[in-house]
């Protein structure tokens, strides 16, 4: 149960659910046929004014064996020492106001979630989505880069939370070429954030005392969704609850000022939904 502090930015309730320091593994894609590579991920997430500021970065790790898939946060950081930094992103992200109606029990209303990020790799971002619950999904409104960076068009990303962690996944369309997941992690809190007042926003399980989050922590049962039938997916999660990433399309919550079911338009760039093979098969 998350316990919401009295001097929360109304603003981020929705979103409380992602604040905090988060510290886990994932999966980066790389070009052509190479193998994707495995990397260890930090997310702090804290309160700025009524904002939430997501600073991920994204670093390159030595595996101590193979890594399996279906690892969670803290057995994953087992099998890996941190690197270089090879990806950094400031991401700034509001919750537009609601309808003001109480949801029924077990029931959320949808909120349209807006944002503003850049990068180490000369990407600037604007984003449009919507948070249901623990469960967020974002699209690229537009991207302006700068004359050494990537031709991507358009990205999707998606944050969930399961069994305590958090669950992440972004798909990059690069021009003339069909969406592909490019990153994806699996992270556990290592700590809580606070507000003004210093009270912790108690969202989730932390490591015990005087733990080393890398080692020494398996938080609960480590709960995991099936991998896809016939797959061998090396990406860890599936922030969705499934064991692939789920279509932006076969989404009925509002982002933009549109509704995602059916394939209609998510922003003002047209969503070519994920790819069925690239380099994740």
């Amino acid at each position: 149960m998350m316990v919401i502090p009295a001097d929360l930015p109304p603003e981020l309730a929705p979103v409380a659910w992602m604040l905090g320091s988060w510290r886990g593994w994932g999966m980066l894609a790389t070009p052509g046929e190479e193998p994707d590579r495995v990397v260890v991920e930090d997310v702090e997430a804290d309160i700025v004014g009524t904002q939430m500021r997501m600073v991920t970065t994204v670093r390159e790790a030595v595996t101590r064996g193979e890594i399996d898939p279906m690892l969670d946060a803290a057995d994953g950081l087992e099998q890996v020492i941190p690197g270089d930094v090879l990806r950094q992103e400031t991401l700034y992200l509001k919750v537009l106001p609601g309808s003001g109606h109480l949801p029924a029990p077990g029931e959320y209303e949808p909120r349209e979630l807006m944002a503003s990020g850049s990068d180490m790799d000369g990407f600037a971002t604007l984003w449009a989505g919507v948070d249901v619950g623990p469960r967020a999904q974002l699209v690229s409104d537009a991207i302006a880069r700068d004359s050494q960076a990537e031709d991507v068009e358009h990205l999707t990303r998606m944050y969930g939370m399961v069994a305590g962690e958090l669950m992440w996944t972004q798909e990059r369309t690069l021009g003339g070429e069909e969406a592909v997941i490019d990153l994806s992690g699996r992270l556990m809190r290592t700590a809580h954030a606070r507000t003004a007042s210093g009270e912790e926003v108690d969202g989730g399980v932390l490591p015990p005392d005087g733990a080393d989050p890398r080692f020494d922590v398996h938080p609960g049962s480590g709960v995991v969704p099936p991998v896809d039938e016939g797959g061998s997916s090396t990406h860890p999660v599936s922030p969705d609850g499934g064991g692939t990433t789920a279509r932006p399309d076969e989404q009925d919550t509002p982002v933009d000022g549109h509704r995602t079911s059916g394939g209609t338009e998510t922003s003002s760039v047209a969503d070519d939904g994920p790819s069925e093979g690239g380099n994740h098969d």
